[in-house]
């Protein structure tokens, strides 16, 4: 059985075009927190696709239990450290954890409990964060099939426009996929994220103010601590 996992982003999508002929079972995480642009390319593959599966990942409960996600874990403020350190006013966890749980296992437990033995994957091996998994690996019992992994960004693109005409306005975001709008993560990654939601969506950013502020409020006891402030 063949499935893809899609995230709505460029990578995933140009899969999508790749393979949608063999009509895979499309997986799809939904973490509630999902930017509006994004949404409409996954509408799209969602009224194309023969097998298409949403699965709801509930983000801010994962949050609320665990951490904000950050690049920089001052393990007193992890739910493990405030055992011995107490309580604190913000929890912050590693960025890896949070996406993992929230979209990760999600997903895995789907394709497995779908029988999916074939699961495409938009990852390229430019990418300055990815998996170790290359093209044909097996995890889990789930061959991993990687056909962009060779590709550059601008490769990606192309190909893209070639299929649909055009290029969602977004895509030249690095982080096209636009899971979360309140991630507080991939800090080096996000510049033109933020500012994108900044521009286009005022009341998201807000949002994510919030967060993000609370975070600095966690954060900066161990970075004057480092002499860096």
């Amino acid at each position: 059985m063949l499935g893809l996992a899609f995230s709505g982003g460029k990578d995933s999508l140009a899969c999508w075009y790749l393979y949608r002929d063999q009509n895979p079972i499309v997986l799809w995480v939904n973490t509630g927190k999902i930017y509006p642009e994004t949404l409409a390319i996954v509408n799209e593959v969602r009224a194309e696709a023969k097998h298409f599966i949403e699965i709801k990942s509930d983000q801010q409960a994962q949050i609320d239990a665990n951490g904000l996600p950050s690049d920089i874990v001052p393990i007193d403020w992890t739910t493990d450290g405030m055992v011995i350190t107490g309580e604190k006013p913000v929890k912050v966890q590693s960025y890896l954890g949070c996406c993992y749980h929230n979209i990760a296992v999600q997903l895995m437990k789907v394709a497995h409990d779908n029988g999916i033995t074939k699961l495409i994957r938009g990852q390229r091996l430019d990418e300055s964060k990815k998996s170790t998994a290359i093209n044909g690996s097996v995890i889990n019992g789930i061959t991993y099939i990687q056909p962009i992994e060779n590709w550059t960004k601008k490769q990606v693109l192309d190909f893209i426009v070639s299929q649909r005409g055009e290029l969602p306005e977004h895509y030249h975001i690095e982080h096209s996929s636009l899971d979360c709008y309140d991630c507080t993560a991939f800090m080096a990654n996000s510049v033109d994220r933020i500012e994108w939601t900044k521009n286009r969506h005022p009341d998201l950013y807000d949002k994510y103010l919030i967060k993000i502020n609370a975070l600095k409020s966690a954060l900066e006891p161990t970075i004057k601590l480092l002499g860096l402030i």
